[in-house]
């Protein structure tokens, strides 16, 4: 391989993403790139054109890497290249079976840049180094034993000088003793210097312009006649640079000695063309600088595993200095953890003549434990013997540290230590295997805590996580330790119980386990009641796979909270069909905006002393092509679990502001002002960006803020948030009134009243039913009315639907009325219309629809 031709490097991957990004990456630093997307077209690929270096894809369609590793080992052709596996199979096995294999390292996914070039470059330059000392030494070896066989044959035999003079492979030149005039030269010379031996003989050697530097053979030819005259037979030896007939420069390795040549006294002038042997010692110079200052550690032995060299890197890894360990076993690093049969693997494959890749768990001098990763290879001399054996080692102690962190990171959830969901499936499927083989019950626990996040609301988030520890800690001390607590996130945890022999055992559990959870916590000085609600999924019954069990129990467990909470149930069938169908709804729902589904009717807000429209609630209904009608109090509550309430909620002001400001035109000064009223999501008011929402759209439609009322329930008021409080304050400062809707049915403080901008409360329907004829209804109602008045509020009754309610109402003096007695929700247009026929009598009656009010 040279140094100046291009790297050429096949990639196998079955990702087309990682095949292009490695490929632009390689280019740019002038690679040359081949790439297949299988194994079996990479091997075709190999077989076509031999690469330099494979990038191999472990996890691919058809044959995978292991394999087409193995077989690319197997053939005489291809066997030398070097293979580097990348794969995001990141255990143990995987790695050792790559090595196994033959690959010369292995790569996880996904990979940064800087490492694959790192590596690339690595393996690049240990692969060019022993090819080129395996050439090189072979080139010596075979010069060496030629040279010495010339130079036995000229000392066995003088009758052979001539023949050995003119077939050697060194220049030879006779010239004489005193007057330097050539004599005799080989053929090997006059080719050297293009001329013949006649046009030679008789020149001087100083008429050669072989010379680079003249005067440096001068000073040789004087030193080899001032020996002779010391009667020194053998000469000293120098090294001399001479032109070849191309005028390249090249290196000499210059001799004489004296000898008699037509009984003359001659100098014999021998030249060797050391250039190659010094280019080599150059490379050799700079390789012996690259090991000496590697980052990875360096170990060669001869070929009976005794060592012979260390690097730096070594000693400062094992804490043994060179003269320690040279001439000893790289046994002395054992910590003992690969067996002897690792070991005889690890040999039977050197002595084969293969490189070995694997992992060394070794003893430091100071008897600390570290992980290396090791490539071991054979040194073959020219004959195909194994003279050494070279091993580059990396320590990888900390990024098995790291791998190990990354583990249970990926494994384990940080705030309780215990498994997470991805490792909460995998024990389950091993469960389920083992249930299969041994013919027992998996028991599946999906537990929500129940007002979790009132905790989190009212007391911090770090005592919610307090809370979780101590959940945690109570659902490991009432389980045995052969079960499973995981914590699948939030307040949401798992349980497996294995080995379950039949499905009562499962109640009992299931009770103790809302037990332990009932016990109080005492957080931040306060007593704190927590319950959760269970849902079981058994297998077989309920499933085969771990994904289904869990989705059954999950259902399971949405049934408990419906039924009440602080339960738990069994999964059944039905569940599942509830559980469909909310899915149905919640997939419609999330297109019925883009489809224009949504339309906004509107329920009149009547004056009871004058009987006129003064303003209307603007309520959201929905036909869905699947579903038909869905009644508001279906579809609300699935979209504020699903965050679409924000959505639709934005989406509900805007229609009604564009209303409120097309109404807002026809009013005339001697009308009563007129309230349009919105329902607004506790998601809505807890949101950063509602105020500047609302202000957005007022400003959009030039609509006065005094004409919109948004309608706010009491229950809401009962949350103690930041961001709900100080939106209600910047409602407060921008003069948009609010209503407390379903009054006296929540618990909130009459402080909230005077707090904020409330300008309207209305009483829930439930009460409006009873009158007139329960009493203690009728003394309610008219407390309300009365402190309501106090308050400066003005009150609505909903749901009026009879004239003996409107009596009522009116003789309590309570301002507005809304219901079926004078009109359910009707579209914009029917509204306007209603409004030409005002003011509503007293002995009006209506169709009383048997809908309930809105």
């Amino acid at each position: 391989m040279l140094e100046s031709s291009p790297i050429t490097i096949l990639i196998i991957d079955d990702s087309p993403v990682n095949l292009h990004v490695l490929s632009k990456l390689m280019r740019q630093l002038g690679w040359h790139i081949l790439s297949t997307t299988s194994g079996e077209a990479g091997i075709r690929a190999v077989e076509e054109k031999l690469p330099d270096i494979i990038l191999l894809d472990i996890l691919m369609p058809g044959i995978d890497g292991f394999e087409v590793c193995r077989q690319l080992k197997n053939n005489p052709k291809t066997k030398h290249i070097p293979i580097i596996l990348m794969s995001a199979l990141t255990d143990t096995e995987s790695t050792i079976k790559g090595l196994e294999c033959g690959a010369v390292d292995y790569i996880c996914k996904p990979f940064k840049q800087q490492e694959v070039i790192a590596r690339l470059n690595a393996q690049i330059k240990l692969h060019k180094t022993n090819q080129i000392l395996a050439e090189k030494n072979l080139a010596l070896e075979v010069q060496i034993e030629a040279n010495e066989k010339i130079k036995q044959e000229l000392i066995q035999s003088e009758t052979n000088f001539s023949i050995a003079f003119n077939h050697s492979p060194d220049y030879i030149l006779i010239h004489g003793y005193q007057g330097g005039v050539i004599m005799d030269a080989n053929e090997r010379f006059c080719r050297l210097i293009n001329l013949t031996k006649e046009q030679l003989v008789g020149l001087s050697f100083l008429d050669l312009s072989l010379w680079v530097n003249p005067d440096q053979y001068q000073q040789f030819y004087q030193q080899e006649i001032r020996q002779a005259e010391k009667r020194i037979r053998c000469l000293q030896t120098w090294e001399i640079k001479v032109y070849d007939p191309e005028k390249n420069i090249h290196t000499m390795l210059i001799s004489g000695e004296i000898i008699q040549f037509n009984q003359i006294d001659c100098l014999l002038v021998v030249m060797r063309d050391i250039t190659e042997r010094k280019q080599i010692e150059s490379q050799l110079k700079i390789l012996s600088q690259a090991c000496d200052q590697s980052p990875a550690s360096i170990v060669i032995t001869d070929a009976t595993g005794k060592i012979t060299y260390v690097n730096p890197k070594f000693e400062t890894i094992s804490g043994y200095r060179a003269a320690e360990v040279l001439g000893k076993n790289p046994r002395i690093l054992k910590s003992g953890d690969k067996s002897d049969q690792d070991y005889k693997a690890m040999w039977h494959q050197l002595r084969s003549g293969q490189e070995w890749k694997g992992e060394f768990h070794n003893r430091r001098k100071d008897g600390q434990l570290y992980w290396e990763r090791a490539s071991i290879s054979p040194i073959l001399n020219a004959f195909g013997k194994i003279t050494h054996y070279v091993a580059v080692k990396e320590d990888i102690t900390q990024e098995k540290n790291q791998a190990e962190v990354l583990y249970h990171q990926a494994h384990y959830d940080n705030l309780t230590g215990l498994p997470n969901r991805l490792l909460a499936k995998d024990r389950l499927q091993q469960a389920i295997e083992s249930g299969l083989r041994n013919q027992h019950l998996v028991g599946l626990m999906f537990i929500d805590l129940d007002n979790f996040k009132m905790v989190n609301d009212s007391l911090g988030h770090d005592a919610g996580d307090r809370l979780l520890k101590e959940v945690a800690e109570r659902l490991q001390r009432a389980l045995r330790q052969t079960d499973t607590v995981a914590r699948l996130g939030g307040d949401e945890f798992l349980v497996i119980i294995s080995k379950i022999g039949q499905t009562r055992k499962l109640t009992a559990i299931a009770q103790r386990l809302l037990g332990v959870l009932r016990q109080p916590v005492t957080l931040n000085d306060h007593e704190v009641f927590i319950y959760g609600s269970i849902g079981i999924a058994v297998f077989p019954d309920d499933g085969f796979l771990a994904d289904t069990l869990l989705k059954n129990a999950d259902i399971a467990m949405f049934a408990a909270k419906a039924d009440g909470r602080n339960l738990f149930r069994f999964f059944t069938p039905r569940m599942n069909e509830a559980a469909q169908q909310r899915m149905l709804m919640e997939s419609e729902l999330r297109q019925g905006l883009a489809r224009r589904e949504f339309q906004i009717y509107y329920q009149p807000f009547i004056d009871l002393n004058s009987g006129y429209i003064v303003g209307a609630e603007a309520l959201m209904r929905w036909h869905n092509n699947c579903l038909g009608e869905v009644a508001p109090n279906q579809f609300i509550p699935i979209a504020e679990d699903m965050g679409l309430i924000i959505e639709l909620g934005e989406w509900l002001l805007d229609q009604v502001c564009q209303q409120a400001a097309y109404w807002q035109e026809f009013v005339t000064p001697d009308q009563p002002l007129f309230l349009m009223a919105a329902n607004i999501s506790p998601r809505q008011l807890r949101d950063n960006y509602f105020i500047d929402i609302l202000q957005s759209l007022l400003k959009r439609y030039h609509l006065k803020p005094e004409w919109l009322t948004l309608e706010i329930t009491e229950h809401l008021m009962l949350e103690d948030n930041a961001d709900l409080l100080k939106n209600l304050q910047e409602l407060k400062k921008h003069k948009i009134s609010l209503a407390l809707d379903d009054f006296g049915t929540g618990y909130s403080s009459l402080n909230y009243l005077r707090q904020f901008n409330f300008s309207i409360l209305k009483i829930d329907r439930c009460f409006i039913q009873l009158l007139p004829d329960d009493p203690d209804t009728v003394d309610l109602i008219k407390a309300i009315i009365a402190m309501a008045h106090h308050l400066r509020l003005k009150v609505i009754a909903e749901g009026i639907e009879t004239q003996a309610q409107l009596d009522f109402l009116r003789a309590a003096d309570c301002d507005y009325g809304q219901g079926y007695y004078f009109s359910p929700a009707i579209a914009p247009n029917d509204l306007a219309q209603l409004w030409q026929t005002q003011p509503f009598q007293a002995g009006f009656s209506a169709d009383i629809d048997a809908q309930n009010s809105d």
